[in-house]
């Protein structure tokens, strides 16, 4: 999935251009990256009748997004697949990840000094079982995309989220309290924000607000389902939608080809051109 803040110009162009592309486009001059992106217009113009609807859009992110996670996928089935035999094994991850002498012992209690795995092992077989969709104790390259992108495949994504939850819930009562929720928010951006008591408050009343749906002073699991993941929610729906509220000078709800050129900025850094990579030979 791309990285970073949904709201960044980053984020628009590695949503656009997929990760790989996004870091080329980002070394090519203005009007380089102009020609580039005039190239990859016509695959996003599936009827061909020279506007870029909504769906279109959509349609093309989407394309991007799972070519980034089936790459991510390969990469790491390729890397854990020890015998060649096209699937992935609990010992195979686990030797190639943590070394041989967690194969048959996960649980062994670390030496004095020693890093202690077990709990990272414990959350990735719990992953690794759940991703198992056919439960024959191996990954598939597919099961390997659930594995390692739980949150968007429909038989992992409870465990995205109950995964988000313990990350969350620092005293574990099974619940995300307010003063848990700004932790967590200020656990990257400590020094900027601990001292603005300003954007204290607008966290605190985005909470209440928007996260805590039934107003009892904190969040459960199912409203942190609904906060990362609304029913309705659909990433390449969200972004296509902002790349068209961002530049439809028209405002006639689709893109020409001249109004993705003039904001090739908001393109060339978005999700639907660093997705772009599939077109590699044509670019």
């Amino acid at each position: 999935m791309p990285n970073g803040d949904p709201n960044s110009v980053d984020y628009d162009h590695e949503s656009f251009l997929g990760h790989d592309k996004k870091e080329e486009f980002d070394k090519l001059s203005s009007n380089e990256a102009k020609e580039r992106l005039k190239r990859i217009i016509p695959y996003l113009d599936e009827d061909g009748n020279g506007q870029i609807s909504e769906d279109e859009l959509h349609d093309w992110i989407k394309k991007q997004l799972l070519a980034y996670i089936m790459d991510d996928a390969r990469n790491l089935h390729d890397g854990n697949d020890v015998d060649h035999d096209g699937f992935v094994s609990w010992k195979e991850y686990v030797a190639t990840t943590y070394g041989l002498g967690f194969v048959d012992n996960e649980q062994q209690a670390p030496e004095d000094g020693d890093f202690d795995y077990r709990e990272m092992i414990l959350k990735d077989y719990n992953k690794f079982i759940t991703a198992d969709a056919n439960g024959d104790q191996f990954l598939s390259l597919d099961e390997m995309a659930a594995f390692i992108h739980p949150e968007e495949f429909h038989h992992t994504r409870d465990l995205a989220i109950q995964e988000s939850m313990n990350d969350l819930d620092r005293n574990r009562d099974g619940y995300v309290s307010i003063d848990e929720y700004i932790a967590d928010l200020l656990a990257d951006d400590e020094d900027e924000h601990i001292n603005n008591p300003e954007w204290l408050e607008t966290e605190k009343r985005q909470f209440l607000s928007h996260r805590d749906l039934d107003g009892d002073g904190r969040v459960d699991i199912n409203e942190l389902r609904e906060w990362l993941r609304p029913n309705d929610y659909s990433q390449a729906q969200a972004e296509a939608k902002h790349l068209i509220a961002l530049s439809d000078k028209d405002k006639d709800g689709s893109l020409t080809p001249t109004e993705i050129v003039d904001n090739f900025r908001v393109f060339v850094g978005s999700q639907a051109t660093d997705y772009g990579r599939m077109l590699h030979n044509e670019l």
